[in-house]
């Protein structure tokens, strides 16, 4: 086959995305892709397991003014068998790029999204802009995480679709792009109870009263699955396992070549934790009140869920995150409170034991609120906080 041939079968192929486009026409440029749609099918390729594969769309005339529209949808499908990930790559005339990645499930499809005319969403505070889906107001729509970078929406010269590097040939269908108004604003997309505001779901809480019945709900629940729980010992071994020695100490012991925990009652323990039961969740709002409808005054009743903090030395997914320091407030500490009332702290530490005694746990895992490991319900475990300059530049070997 000739070169113009050769062009002109990709054109027919991806006829479907140049109608759609708004545009008059599109070039394809394909990166150890393969293209196996025939005429007036969906665009069907082939990625090949070589270091990032991927389509490049660009407009025929150069670039594509998207500043009256904000975000750019790919439908695609997945047919195979497998989960994938698919990253994104914008890119204006400067160049300078926006980029994000989506995963999607095996044998299902959706409408990739990514805002190209918003602030990026790490200036907002968050690894993703604002979706609508768990509202219901935009189904089937696959949001895109890890986004990073701007763009002038104005003069767009290309988006690029690809993967990094596949182990084996990934099929993916690909339908039009299209660009659209973006929904998911971040003007007030947060009640008062902490809540995407836009959207109704089973179990959103519109009011206070909704708020303490699902507590009363709950408790019900709570008493009938404690009541089919296996009898216990007071650390949470199974009686009756085993007739281990009682010492009065947790302890373990190796029986017909086997380990075994050993409560200091002497039975049998299969620790099952559940890490960082605390009263943690600030959200740092100074800079960005408008995302916040509803937000209780700071000298109000809710006053004692305020707080200046500052996470810029913190966990590396924190540090060039935008507003990491400032004023926070905690939605769901004030949500305990308006529950429980003044005493929600201690009302919240029952709750809390009874919820993982009624799951079936029976330890209290790392990072836990001290004062549930001091009501010697469960056992627990405890942190050992390491100090020195390795810390965060490289862990000590533990050997």
């Amino acid at each position: 086959m000739t070169l113009k041939g050769f062009l002109c079968s990709i054109a027919i192929a991806l006829s479907p995305l140049i109608a759609a486009t708004g545009e008059e026409g599109i070039i394809v440029e394909r990166s150890h892709v393969t293209i196996e749609s025939k005429e007036g099918q969906p665009l069907r390729v082939v990625f090949a397991p070589e270091d990032r594969p991927a389509l490049i769309f660009k407009p025929k005339g150069g670039t594509w003014d998207w500043s009256r529209e904000s975000r750019l949808v790919i439908p695609v499908e997945n047919p195979s068998d497998e989960a994938l990930t698919l990253l994104l790559r914008v890119e204006d005339h400067k160049p300078r790029s926006l980029t994000g990645q989506v995963a999607i499930a095996p044998r299902s499809s959706g409408n990739l999204a990514i805002s190209v005319n918003a602030p990026p969403p790490l200036t907002m505070g968050m690894i993703g802009g604002p979706s609508l889906s768990p509202a219901g107001l935009d189904p089937g729509t696959l949001p895109m995480t890890a986004t990073d970078g701007s763009i002038d929406a104005a003069a767009v010269t290309s988006v690029r679709l690809g993967m990094l590097r596949p182990s084996n040939p990934r099929p993916l269908v690909v339908g039009p792009l299209h660009v659209e108004p973006d929904r998911g604003s971040y003007d007030g997309i947060v009640d008062g109870f902490g809540q995407l505001l836009p959207g109704e779901w089973p179990g959103k809480v519109s009011s206070i009263e909704m708020l303490r019945a699902k507590g009363l709900e709950e408790e019900h629940a709570l008493a009938q699955w404690l009541a089919d729980l296996p009898t216990r010992d007071h650390f949470g071994g199974l009686l009756d396992t085993g007739g281990f020695r009682a010492t009065g100490f947790f302890r373990t012991e190796k029986r017909d070549g086997r380990w075994w925990l050993v409560t200091p009652e002497g039975n049998v323990f299969f620790s099952i934790g559940m890490d960082v039961a605390a009263l943690t969740g600030e959200t740092y709002v100074e800079g960005r009140e408008f995302m916040y409808r509803d937000l209780p005054a700071p000298d109000g009743e809710l006053a004692a869920h305020w707080s200046e903090r500052d996470d810029r030395g913190g966990l590396w997914p924190r540090r060039d995150r935008a507003f990491n320091h400032g004023r926070a407030f905690n939605f769901y500490t004030a949500n305990l409170q308006r529950k429980f009332g003044s005493d929600w702290s201690e009302r919240w530490r029952e709750e809390t034991v009874r919820r993982l005694e009624a799951w079936g746990f029976n330890t209290i895992g790392n990072w836990g609120e001290p004062e549930l490991s001091t009501m010697h319900r469960l056992a627990y475990t405890v942190p050992l906080w390491l100090e020195g300059e390795f810390w965060w530049g490289g862990n000590p070997g533990p050997f």
